[in-house]
């Protein structure tokens, strides 16, 4: 499938409840030896000598995190296998530049929704990513202040699309130009919008313009998270910043669908820059 980046300018129901509640108990259990195996591990020791702090802290909050998944008994199959075969590489790779004296337990509120999250999503590699550098964050006392409870619950609501895209809008440290296209008829007030937040985006292989028909709902979906903001009200002051709009595939379709001698289409510039909010849950993240 195309993936894409932003450019800018500068369940199943069916076993019974107590069978579950065993199967989570019998794979909380063998989370907890894989990894505290894994601490004495020598390849782990290469990594960084301290998953075995990380294990004996991350455990403690395993058994909370996992035996509310029987209860729903979603995918829990694919989950332990997960957790008991691929989990303690990934988070040792995730904290090996940690300090062993630095490594923290995180918090219940952190550890429990990211393990919980993890279990849907480790076939997601963009939001798997996210959930480890999460608990990572949280474990390192040097940084651990930047995870926030809220931010198990803005990737979430987050989809693999979300995560991937909003790369370059938190990393951007200015305001990234956007645009709104709309159409209005001569000699009248008012205008129609035809399309909302319009970004220069594009193939990240090919570097071609790429039209999303999803993107200005994902762009709704960041401000509504309290990532982002956007404003048509403002503009950046170099022009060279919108250059692009005019040659985007939207604006060339809706300009051959819709512009006449009365109906002329506008293209009205904006800014979409990251909140403060949005800063830190990218350097919770590892986005920056």
């Amino acid at each position: 499938s195309q993936q894409a980046t932003i450019l800018f300018h500068c369940p199943k129901i069916g076993v019974h409840y107590n069978d579950s509640i065993k199967a989570a108990r019998d794979g909380v259990a063998l989370v907890g030896e894989i990894l505290k195996a894994a601490g004495d591990s020598p390849n782990v020791k290469e990594a960084g000598q301290n998953l075995g702090q990380s294990a004996l802290t991350i455990t403690k909050t395993i058994n909370n995190a996992l035996l509310p998944l029987a209860a729903v008994n979603f995918a829990f199959d694919k989950a332990r296998v997960y957790f008991a075969e691929k989990f303690p590489q990934d988070i040792a790779a995730k904290t090996a530049t940690i300090p062993p004296e630095q490594v923290v337990e995180p918090k219940a509120s952190i550890a429990g929704p990211a393990l919980q999250g993890l279990a849907f999503t480790h076939e997601e590699p963009n939001l798997k990513e996210m959930y480890l550098s999460l608990l990572a964050t949280a474990m390192d006392g040097r940084v651990a202040a930047d995870a926030h409870p809220a931010f198990v619950e803005v990737i979430r609501q987050l989809s693999s699309e979300d995560a991937q895209l909003m790369r370059g809008a938190l990393q951007s440290p200015v305001a990234i130009a956007i645009v709104e296209i709309r159409l209005s008829t001569v000699g009248q007030q008012g205008y129609q919008t035809l399309a909302r937040h319009v970004l220069n985006l594009s193939n990240s292989t090919t570097n071609a313009a790429m039209e999303n028909p999803q993107l200005p709902a994902i762009v709704d979906n960041w401000v509504r998270l309290g990532l982002v903001n956007v404003d048509y009200t403002t503009k950046l002051v170099d022009a060279a910043a919108y250059e692009w709009a005019d040659q985007r595939p939207e604006i060339v379709r809706l300009r051959e669908t819709y512009e006449t001698e009365t109906q002329k289409i506008s293209i009205t510039h904006g800014i979409l820059e990251r909140t403060a909010f949005g800063v830190q849950f990218a350097r919770a993240v590892s986005l920056v």
